[in-house]
């Protein structure tokens, strides 16, 4: 410690807190640059955007968002899948994923899990924001990983018929254990294709 027990304050730190003014005002211009190229790059016009001054970009913005808020709005109005009055909605579909015991969780068409709920993650013994990302075969025990690629391969492959598919394997948690499980996959399509994967996974008994 310092004289009389004083707090010894590292002295590196001190020029990094005292930015001047016309730094801080330079970095903030940075910054707006680096969003005004990223909006403009969105745009759909390709090079003519180049010639875009600030004010356009932000006008031609506001349109583009107004044109796909307006399409979302003529989509849903066409939909033949209205919410009927006391119908379950998203938000009670999600909460039922949520509080489930039964570990469930998606993942895309490559294994990798976009969401999971409480369950699955204590099984898996991974948090919440561990799990997304993580690749579902990529967890499963070597030994079994062959079977596990040929149960999801074959459920993209043209002219499957089913759209659901189970098998038994060995999954890895993330204390390094590995646990007998049942694995049922539902493949979730959009437009008539293949979306991701709802994947429901039960401890052998």
């Amino acid at each position: 410690g310092g004289a009389g027990g004083a707090p010894v304050v590292p002295m590196q730190l001190e020029p990094d807190k005292r930015l001047s003014h016309k730094e801080v005002e330079q970095r903030r211009r940075e910054k707006a640059k680096q969003y005004f190229d990223e909006l403009r790059a969105l745009l759909p016009f390709g090079s003519d955007s180049a010639k875009f001054d600030k004010n356009a970009i932000l006008h031609h913005s506001i349109i583009l968002l107004k044109q796909q808020m307006q399409e979302l709005a003529q989509e849903e109005a066409a939909s033949p899948y209205k919410q009927q009055a006391g119908q379950a909605g998203l938000a009670d579909f999600r909460c039922c994923f949520d509080v489930s015991r039964q570990p469930l969780c998606f993942a895309g068409l490559d294994s990798r899990l976009s969401d999971a709920n409480s369950a699955f993650c204590t099984l898996t013994g991974y948090s919440r924001m561990e799990v997304t990302g993580l690749s579902f075969l990529n967890s499963t025990a070597p030994a079994d990983a062959d079977l596990a690629t040929q149960a999801w391969q074959a459920m993209l492959a043209p002219g499957c018929k089913s759209a659901t598919s189970s098998y038994r394997c060995r999954i890895v948690r993330k204390d390094g254990q590995h646990m007998a499980v049942n694995v049922d996959l539902q493949v979730i399509s959009r437009q008539n294709k293949a979306h991701s994967f709802l994947v429901s996974v039960n401890p052998c008994l």
